[in-house]
């Protein structure tokens, strides 16, 4: 069995106190919006992530290792995507003031979290956009369950505050712009009136163990996970009937042994663009999942890509230990499925999901505990 252990996140507004700014997310219709703010350049991922982090926890990890344990970077593509001007204008030199665009390789990056956690058993990257991190859960079943691995450290994060980012998703008209909030509009999912998203950052930290005896009040027990793609010749696109989210869904319950019936709360993707609420629900329905709530994360923190489903499935495991499954925000209808008031957190397992480019969706079942 598998128990999440440890874990830590920072999304939202809480990022925005550590930066001492609180930058509204715009489209790419105003890059001067973030052009002093540059969230990207002056907090990079591996200075974002300590904000997860300190010294004495990282020690704790460390010192309790038992035996065989391995690290993933989840993050959304192997080179972070920054400004043009991280980097230098004339021809390089290889020295130390210039470590920064180098450290940006995120296999670089992982080899030294590694050290930091003495998870050098193994040490894997994965950048598959915005399902990474959801997508590494089978990793981190095959490394305990075949491959004799006590630990699995999962390293959750992204840069996406950036103009690029902004030109991407303003572009293809996924996030809220400034025009969008001066009629009123505001992020959401599955709404009739609201939706998209806000660019966000975040970063996540989870511990997973092999069960033993001496576990002290683990988080969760992750009982399947699956990873599938669908047939679709757009590649940034999503098929209407949510054939990926379907076959993700299937993989991750038959991995659990479970029957749909014990599905009780699903956490979803939940961009809020129209493709994905129609994507999403009609994948969830063609699974057969009929008698449970859903929420979205994102119309409240952002969009935080790579680190978006693992670390939304945190803040689920923390709300509903408190009692609660919160609503998804600026629903404008009234909505017992797709919340739209939070409701006392019913007992039973997660699903969460997750979609990334490249058609890839992943789907883990977690046993709240």
């Amino acid at each position: 069995m598998i128990y999440l252990t440890h874990a830590r996140t920072i999304s939202g507004g809480d990022l925005h106190e550590f930066h001492d700014i609180n930058v509204p997310q715009r489209a790419h219709f105003f890059p001067d919006t973030y052009k002093r703010a540059r969230l990207g350049i002056s907090y990079p991922p591996h200075n974002l992530m300590e904000k997860c982090l300190d010294e004495p926890f990282c020690e704790m990890i460390a010192e309790s290792n038992r035996g065989k344990t391995a690290l993933i970077l989840s993050t959304g593509s192997q080179i972070w995507i920054h400004d043009s001007g991280r980097f230098p204008q004339k021809d390089p030199k290889l020295e130390y003031k210039l470590k920064l665009p180098y450290i940006s390789m995120t296999q670089i990056y992982a080899g030294r979290m590694a050290s930091r956690f003495g998870a050098t058993g193994h040490v894997s990257t994965d950048g598959s956009a915005c399902a990474s991190s959801l997508k590494v859960m089978m990793d981190v079943a095959n490394l305990i369950e075949n491959y004799g691995f006590d630990r699995v450290v999962v390293v959750a994060v992204d840069d996406v505050v950036c103009n690029t980012q902004l030109n991407i998703f303003g572009e293809a008209g996924a996030s809220v712009t400034i025009e969008d909030e001066a009629k009123g509009l505001l992020p959401s999912a599955f709404d009739g009136v609201n939706g998209g998203f806000r660019l966000g950052q975040g970063a996540a930290l989870a511990v997973f163990d092999r069960g033993h005896d001496g576990m002290e009040n683990p988080m969760a027990q992750m009982l399947g996970q699956f990873t599938a793609s669908e047939v679709l010749d757009n590649s940034i696109g999503q098929r209407l009937d949510g054939q990926g989210f379907t076959d993700a869904i299937e993989g991750a319950l038959n991995k659990a042994q479970i029957s749909k019936r014990e599905i009780s709360v699903i956490k979803t993707h939940g961009t809020g663009t129209d493709l994905n609420n129609q994507s999403e629900k009609a994948g969830i329905e063609a699974a057969g999942l009929t008698d449970f709530v859903a929420t979205s994360y994102k119309p409240e923190i952002g969009h935080t890509m790579g680190p978006s489903g693992l670390l939304e499935t945190i803040l689920l495991l923390e709300d509903m230990k408190r009692g609660k499954v919160p609503a998804i925000a600026n629903r404008t209808s009234d909505d017992a499925v797709y919340l739209s008031k939070a409701v006392d957190a019913p007992k039973g397992n997660i699903l969460s999901l997750a979609a990334g480019m490249g058609n890839i969706y992943s789907a883990a079942i977690f046993k709240p505990i």
